[in-house]
C-alpha cells in the first residue's frame, strides 16, 4: 500500500489519524521489505503484532507463522480493516488495548510466540516491561520505535544513553538496533526518527544476581544521581542497612573505583555490588 492508496482509503472511510494515540503509518514498501526479511518464518509459531493499522506489515507477517493475532486500539480502523481481515483465516483481529491483553492467552505452547508492532513512544517502556515479564512464553520481540529509546536499550557502560532502562533491558534481552527509518517512511511523519529493535528473550537473565529486587534496587538509585559518584547515592538511600564505611569496602571488594558514576558500572559490576551488598544487610539484620 502506497501513500496515495493509503489516502484514498482515509478519505473513502472518513479516517484521521490522531496525535493522542501517536498514530504514524508505515507506507514505504522498501522499508516493509527490510522489515519483513528480519522476521524468520515458524509454521508452528504465534505473531501478535500491535497496532496493525492498514495492514501494511499484516497479510505478509501472516505467511511467516502458523497464526496471527493482531491487536488494535482504534475502533475506526478495525471497523475499517475487519471485512478485509476476515478473508484471512490464519488472522485474528482483536479491538483492545495492548496493555490490557493478556498475551499469555495466544502461547499453546512454551516460547512460541514473536511480538512486533511499530509502538507510540508514550508506552514504550511500559510495553518493553510487559514482554519481558511475558518472558516464559515469548521468544522475540521487533519493535519500531523512536531511535533515542532504542539507543538507550542498547547503550553500552560508559556512555551517554547507558541507564537504568538499558541495564533492565540487558539484563533479561539481547537487545540488537536492526536498522534506521527516516521519518518520511511514515504518514503522518513523526517528528523523531525511528529504528527497529529486536529483543531476544533470554531462557535465564544474562547474568547471575543473587537477589533480584536489590539488584534493580542498587541500579536505580546509583542512576537516580548520575551526575555524582555512583556510591553517594548508595550511600544515602541505603542507610541504616548498609553504612558509608561497608558500601566503601563493597566497591573496593569489586575492583570498582570510588570515584565512578553509575554509567561507567557494567551489569556485572552492578551484581558484584549485590553480592556483596546483601551479605551486609543479612550479617546486620
Amino acid at each position: 500500500m502506497n501513500l496515495n492508496e493509503l489516502k484514498n482509503i482515509w478519505r473513502e472511510k472518513g479516517f484521521r489519524p490522531t496525535k493522542r494515540m501517536g498514530q504514524n503509518f508505515l507506507f514505504d514498501g522498501n522499508i516493509r521489505n527490510k522489515l519483513l526479511s528480519f522476521l524468520g518464518k515458524d509454521d508452528d509459531g504465534v505473531i501478535v503484532e500491535i497496532g496493525p493499522g492498514f495492514g501494511a506489515m499484516t497479510f505478509a507477517l501472516s505467511e511467516k507463522c502458523r497464526s496471527l493475532i493482531v491487536i488494535e486500539k482504534d475502533r475506526k480502523i478495525c471497523e475499517i480493516m475487519l471485512p478485509i481481515i476476515d478473508q484471512y483465516p490464519k488472522i485474528d483481529l482483536i479491538q483492545s488495548d495492548i496493555m490490557k491483553v493478556d498475551l499469555s492467552r495466544f502461547a499453546e505452547k512454551d516460547k512460541n510466540i514473536t511480538v512486533y508492532g511499530n509502538i507510540p513512544y508514550n508506552i514504550s517502556t511500559p510495553l518493553i516491561e510487559k514482554v519481558i515479564n511475558g518472558r516464559s512464553y515469548i521468544n522475540n520481540v521487533y519493535f519500531v520505535m523512536q531511535e533515542e529509546v532504542v539507543d538507550r536499550i542498547i547503550a553500552e557502560p560508559g556512555t551517554k544513553d547507558y541507564g537504568s532502562l538499558s541495564c533492565y533491558v540487558q539484563y533479561y534481552t539481547r537487545p540488537k538496533k536492526l536498522m534506521r527509518i527516516k521519518k518520511n517512511s511514515f504518514h503522518p511523519a513523526p517528528k523523531v526518527e525511528s529504528a527497529m529493535l529486536k529483543l531476544e528473550i533470554s531462557v535465564t537473565p544474562t547474568i547471575e544476581v543473587v537477589d533480584e529486587e536489590l539488584f534493580f534496587e542498587i541500579i536505580h538509585k546509583a542512576f537516580g544521581q548520575r551526575r555524582k559518584k555512583a556510591i553517594n547515592p548508595l550511600i544515602s538511600s541505603f542507610s541504616p542497612r548498609i553504612n558509608k564505611e561497608e558500601w566503601e569496602k563493597c566497591f573496593s571488594d569489586c575492583g570498582i573505583d570510588i570515584m565512578s558514576r553509575a554509567e561507567n558500572l557494567s551489569l556485572e559490576h552492578y551484581a558484584q555490588l549485590t553480592l556483596k551488598a546483601n551479605e551486609i544487610i543479612s550479617k546486620n539484620s
